[in-house]
């Protein structure tokens, strides 16, 4: 599979980029839908040995993605980001 660049990801998936990191906000319509997805964000990031900073309030999820060993934004940040979207576009179309 090949997975969007680093451009790909900010033009077409909105995320940010912030210096040495990208960040995307994912809202949801309850804070169960929220907690749901954060976990399966959890459960992508350990399979892929990849953990982002994530930061939840009520219905929003705030990730961050950064290689912090190597301090800057990688192919593992890419791929994880990627994964999030498709989880994220799951639970959109399971609210419609």
């Amino acid at each position: 599979m090949e997975y969007p660049d680093l451009n790909e990801l900010i033009e077409k998936f909105n995320w940010q980029k912030k210096e040495d990191q990208i960040h995307k906000i994912f809202v949801f319509k309850t804070f169960s839908l929220a907690v749901d997805f954060f976990n399966q964000v959890a459960v992508a990031a350990n399979a892929c040995n990849h953990h982002p900073d994530i930061f939840n309030s009520y219905c929003r999820i705030e990730i961050s993605l950064t290689t912090h060993d190597e301090k800057k934004i990688t192919e593992k940040d890419l791929i994880l980001a990627f994964k999030i979207d498709e989880l994220f576009g799951n639970f959109i179309n399971d609210e419609e």
